[in-house]
């Protein structure tokens, strides 16, 4: 078996903190792109609207809809419905979509900025998560 030289403490400790560092940085990206995403969905479908009155499928972690486009075809699509805050299975609300892309679909009269609250949420456990792992790391290496 090899007998491979352990690295210093300290470089440990660095390479630890660094990989915590990136993880967390790229929690917060993520956090940002799902309200640089929503606005740019949003954008889209304003720029090509469309608008119809949906039958609410199915709710739960995607909620489904169906809703006839300007040439009456039906679509239902499979990413769900954005913003559907407070929609029932049954419901009928108005919906507004990409004309080109029928699976941009979301409320009407609702807008990217409701993707705030989640992002917002989810960048802090993850920064609550960052700090204690970082706790955990100083206790650790001061043992």
């Amino acid at each position: 078996m090899l007998d491979l030289p352990r690295p210093p403490r300290a470089t440990v400790r660095r390479r630890l903190v660094q990989v915590l560092l990136a993880v967390y940085l790229l929690a917060c990206v993520v956090c940002g792109s799902l309200v640089v995403t929503a606005a740019i969905s949003d954008w889209r479908i304003s720029h090509d609207r469309g608008s119809a009155t949906a039958e609410v499928l199915s709710t739960g972690s995607k909620t489904l809809v169906r809703f006839p486009d300007d040439q009456g075809r039906y679509h239902s699509p499979g990413t769900g419905l954005k913003y559907p805050g407070g929609l029932e299975v049954g419901d009928r609300v108005k919906v507004e979509y990409q004309r080109d892309d029928p699976d941009n679909v979301k409320v009407a009269g609702r807008a990217w900025t409701l993707a705030f609250l989640p992002a917002i949420s989810s960048w802090a456990v993850c920064s609550v998560i960052a700090a204690l792992l970082a706790g955990a790391v100083r206790w650790w290496f001061r043992r």
